[in-house]
């Protein structure tokens, strides 16, 4: 398990969130199919459900949250946010396109509008940003297990390698997200909101895709375990007083 508490982006400001991002996006993945060998009828059924419902759920265009952004910088005299919420945005949607080519390399269609995807967006409408912000954190905590999992699935190497850069990507996006709701009240039922969300979530995933789990070595226990240290290492940085601009 990822320790946050030991990164240096502990305590950034939205000024050194743009910076990272910025920095960040010169640096993608460039994927090499040359090697890449075909996969086995049986790994396909195992992996290509859940790459598609993860495919669809890193593209959003982000319209309506950055709607939400723009009241948030505004009433927090924040600009630089909607900078980096771009930012974010635009990895979102890397992230999409890296699974999108995999798949299209082994004839895989996506999904138009998978059912996980669909929930998490009627979530993220309930509200305003924190809404928002407190169910994309989830997504990306559970992302981190997944991409884990997934790129024990296989001897891919294309993969593993679109699994390692999800991973170097989606830690600072819980960071980042989590810096956002260190700038509102999180008394303990905001607490066990996020709590009763993760656990939720956490049944659903495993009912799902519990066959890419197992492969990637995790039990239900180890699953449930990983997640949810995940989220209280997130609880703890958000009761961190932000860091004001100027």
């Amino acid at each position: 398990m990822v320790d946050f508490k030991k990164s240096k982006m502990n305590g950034f400001s939205y000024k050194e969130w743009n910076d990272y991002f910025s920095r960040n996006d010169k640096q993608k993945l460039k994927i090499d199919f040359s090697q890449e060998e075909n996969l086995s009828e049986t790994v396909k059924k195992r992996i290509f459900p859940s790459i598609r419902e993860f495919q669809r759920g890193e593209g959003s265009d982000g319209g309506y949250l950055m709607k939400t952004v723009e009241c948030f910088a505004v009433r927090h005299k924040v600009p630089e946010y909607k900078g980096a919420m771009r930012w974010f945005v635009r990895e979102e949607n890397q992230h999409s396109t890296y699974l999108k080519t995999y798949m299209d390399f082994h004839h895989i269609q996506a999904k138009e509008s998978p059912f996980l995807d669909r929930v998490f967006r009627k979530l993220r409408h309930l509200g305003g940003i924190r809404c928002e912000v407190t169910v994309l954190v989830t997504a990306e905590m559970i992302a981190l297990t997944y991409y884990d999992a997934l790129s024990k699935n296989t001897d891919s190497a294309v993969l593993k390698s679109i699994c390692a850069q999800m991973l170097h990507d989606e830690i600072p996006h819980v960071m980042f997200q989590s810096y956002t709701l260190s700038h509102f009240k999180n008394n303990l039922p905001d607490k066990w909101i996020r709590i009763i969300l993760m656990e939720a979530t956490l049944l659903f995933v495993w009912g799902a895709f519990h066959n890419v789990y197992r492969a990637g070595g995790y039990d239900f226990g180890t699953f449930l375990k990983e997640n949810m240290g995940y989220l209280h290492q997130s609880m703890e940085l958000t009761d961190r007083k932000p860091v004001m601009p100027g």
